[in-house]
């Protein structure tokens, strides 16, 4: 059972490199693309022409212009390649010729002729690489200038597209036209299967293609089918749950998505996959299969993402409280109008045909645009979300707002802009799929890292062991994963919002990569592949130093003899050294010049000197801390009126624990300027010191005798040094003495004076020494008789006769 999950990835990744493999199975470079090593200059002029003059061609299309966006990205790329190959070329080329040394002056003795002929060749190739160098920059400068040309260009044909008035759909002859261009050009399109099947001298898909279709589809339903399965039981819906909760809703819902949606879709777009890389889904062919997929692709998201959040007859699992009659309504619509998209796909065929008739374009955009209308009202109708609480009322405005834009598409249709209709209504049901698949997928990662960090039910401990968490995710973790999710999918969510409103993948990948290989601002060069690759190297750099400390810290553990100061100071020093590795190689990978560092940082020396002088006196300090251990990690410090064990030494400042159990943070700069007293600082050796008063009736010997005695048997006093009972003074009214005693662990102090004191007070009354009852003002009885008979013949004399004889009497 533990193993599953993991098998599960396993055959996830799997499926994911078959993918990637048959996408471009020949694994060829781009054309014009230079063989890895060679330093061939391209001939640039001769790349660029032919997208000049097509950029100039009045009848460029949207095809086009993404065919040309895609020349120009891949151009862009061997471009920016080419120039960094020769940038290195003329660094190492220039430093050969500084080892050479400048040539001998004028008068001095000649060299070698074989030094001579180097320095011409190494200068030739110097200046070669130069040139070529500055032939690539100024060619990746033409190629930026015509992407915005293309970009341009493409803008403004969308914008007269958008804006053209065609005829009104209340004409006859508007339908009549359509209906007659679409006839013309049917027969054509029935017959493009057999003439692929047939073309190029009886070229058709081999043995191997088909094979290669048969293996992929079989392995990948192989690989997906028993994990639908596996998921369906563990994580989808179950019906003997009357009152799920909001969590296993979530991702019971997310299950169901894969089955309706991923898992077909990952099978259909294999086999695209073979058939593109094995390169038979070219010209109107390709075009065709490509517009179908997109719409089986949208239909199967619609139909999918309807079966996932209404949950049809299990009302208990639906995630929007939907009544049953709306909720049925509901789902009949989606599957309508999942089946009429691909419908619509078919119909719209004939429109890719080159020569298809004006009218009959008018005609197919104003039947799509009709059907974005119809399914749009129909998801949007107020009266589907009128029964939702008010908890839901982001959804009802949304529906509201959707159901208005889209009165304001059917307007455009009557009035004859059917793009502009086409446009809109397919911009808001692109928007609504998205969105709803943006927040099912949001909600579900973020219950499943609740769930993960909670662990409140037994099929999470699977997923919580073969990540390797024992105990609960920390809440800044969860926060940290959870931040991470939020950001790709918000990227993901603007991708899709795009294309759901014309933008296309051509232009989404160009963005992309000028983004990846940079934005120039002024002189700065602003590249988010840098970004992403100085990001990754960080994260990397940090998990190995993590590592290897950890690593360090667990071998220095079962050491024997290995104080712990000791092993906390070498693991923060290689953790230290470790993360300034990091930091240095991320901001190499970024491209940022160190010298400019170098002279930011001077000139903000005398800010820092003044400014931040604390807070580097403190990281000083607690360098010197690591290096020179005047306290270690689990000390007995007495830091002024502040004393406690040394739990934590920081880059700014050391943490003590008191006895108490109060943490006390003490800036590194006084553990080094003031006086620390540290109880453990060699060894943990000490000494106790126990102060006694004896009565000056006690016998001495007998006293001495017994207090050393008790010294010398408590099993933590060491014999060596000796113990010792030291007679320190008379004092008024008792005699003064201290025990000494060493010990192995002067952590115990307190507890063996406390138990020494115990023993000594026994065995002094035991033993009948006595031992003082108050201070020096103390009266004892036993002085009481030898008072009287000093004071006795004083008494007599000083007392009245009568008081005498009345005595006597």
């Amino acid at each position: 059972m533990t193993l599953r999950p993991i098998q599960f990835l396993l055959r996830l990744a799997m499926l994911f490199c078959l993918l990637a493999a048959v996408a471009d199975p020949a694994g060829a470079q781009p054309a014009g693309a230079a063989a890895p090593g060679a330093l061939t200059p391209t001939n640039w002029t001769a790349a660029l022409s032919p997208i000049t003059r097509q950029l100039r061609d009045p009848r460029m299309d949207d095809e086009g212009f993404a065919v040309l966006r895609a020349d120009l990205d891949r151009l862009r790329v061997q471009a920016t390649t080419e120039r960094d190959q020769f940038r290195q070329a003329t660094a190492a080329t220039q430093t050969q010729l500084d080892a050479l040394g400048p040539p001998p002056a004028a008068g001095q003795p000649r060299e070698a002729a074989g030094v001579t002929e180097s320095r011409r060749q190494l200068a030739v190739r110097l200046q070669s690489a130069q040139d070529s160098g500055k032939q690539a920059e100024l060619a990746l400068t033409r190629i930026v200038a015509l992407q915005d040309e293309v970009a341009d260009e493409a803008r403004r044909q969308f914008t007269r597209q958008l804006m053209y008035r065609g005829a009104s759909p209340f004409n006859p002859d508007f339908w009549r036209s359509g209906v007659d261009d679409i006839r013309a050009t049917s027969d054509e399109v029935l017959a493009l299967p057999a003439q692929w099947w047939t073309a190029e001298d009886g070229r058709r898909p081999g043995q191997s293609t088909l094979l290669q279709i048969v293996v992929v589809v079989a392995l990948a339903s192989a690989l997906l089918l028993p994990t639908q399965r596996w998921l369906s039981r563990h994580y989808g819906i179950r019906p003997e749950i009357e009152a799920p909760s909001p969590v296993r809703r979530t991702i019971a819902a997310f299950t169901v998505l894969l089955r309706y949606t991923a898992m077909p879709l990952a099978v259909l777009w294999a086999a695209y996959g073979v058939l593109l890389g094995n390169d038979w889904l070219n010209g109107l062919v390709g075009s065709m299969v490509l517009m179908l997929m997109q719409a089986v692709s949208i239909a199967l998201l619609a139909y999918g993402l309807g079966q996932a959040t209404l949950a049809p007859g299990q009302s208990a699992w639906a995630l929007i409280p939907l009544q049953k009659p709306e909720r049925a309504k509901l789902l009949r619509r989606t599957a309508a109008v999942a089946i009429g998209m691909i419908l619509l796909a078919v119909l719209v065929a004939p429109s890719r045909v080159p020569d298809f008739g004006f009218a009959g374009r008018n005609m197919v955009i104003a039947a799509v645009a009709l059907f974005l209308f119809v399914s749009n009202l129909a998801f949007s109708d107020p009266r589907l979300w009128r029964s939702l609480p008010d908890d839901w009322r982001p959804l009802r405005l949304l529906a509201g707002l959707i159901f208005g834009l889209n009165l304001l598409a059917l307007v455009a249709l009557l009035l004859g802009y059917y793009g502009a209709a086409a446009f809109l209504s397919y911009g808001l049901l692109g928007s609504a799929l998205t969105l709803g698949a943006y927040a099912l997928v949001r909600i579900a990662i973020r219950d499943g890292l609740a769930n993960l960090a909670e662990n409140p039910d037994s099929r999470f401990r699977i997923w919580r062991q073969s990540l390797g968490l024992s105990g609960p995710l920390s809440t800044t973790s969860q926060l940290l994963l959870g931040l991470l999710a939020d950001i790709v999918l918000f990227v993901l969510l603007l991708a899709g919002l795009a294309v759901s409103w014309g933008v296309s993948r051509a232009t989404l990948i160009s963005y992309t990569l000028e983004l990846f290989y940079g934005v120039t601002i002024g002189p700065v060069t602003i590249s988010l592949g840098n970004i992403l690759a100085a990001i990754v190297v960080l994260v990397i750099g940090i998990g190995i130093t993590r590592l290897l400390s950890g690593g360090l810290n667990s071998r220095l553990e079962t050491q024997a003899g290995i104080d712990p100061g000791v092993r906390n100071s070498m693991v923060t020093g290689l953790t230290y050294a470790g993360y300034l590795l990091a930091i240095v190689a991320g901001v190499g990978v970024v491209g940022l010049d160190l010298s400019n560092l170098a002279i930011i940082a001077g000139a903000l020396s005398v800010g820092i000197g003044f400014g931040l002088q604390n807070i580097v006196n403190n990281f000083v300090s607690g360098l010197i801390l690591l290096i020179e251990r005047p306290v270690k990690v689990g000390d007995w410090v007495v830091v002024g009126s502040r004393e406690g064990y040394v739990r934590r030494i920081n880059v700014r400042s050391t943490e003590i624990e008191t006895f108490p159990r109060a943490s006390v943070i003490i800036p590194n700069s006084e553990l080094i300027s003031q006086s620390v007293m540290n109880w453990t600082h060699r060894n943990r050796l000490g000494r106790i010191d126990i102060q006694l008063n004896l009565s000056y009736a006690a016998d001495l010997e007998k006293a001495r005798e017994v207090l050393l005695k008790c010294l010398t048997e408590h099993p933590d006093i060491l014999s060596m040094p000796a113990p010792l009972v030291i007679f320190r003074d008379f004092g008024a009214g008792t005699l003064q003495f201290a025990l000494r005693g060493h010990i192995s662990d002067v952590e115990k102090r307190h507890v063996i004076e406390s138990g020494l004191r115990f023993a000594i007070h026994k065995a002094l009354k035991e033993s009948g020494v006595g031992l003082p009852y108050g201070g020096p003002s103390t009266l004892f009885l036993g002085d009481i008789e030898r008072l009287e008979k000093a004071l006795g013949g004083l008494s007599n004399s000083a007392r009245p006769k009568s008081d005498a004889s009345d005595a006597d009497a």
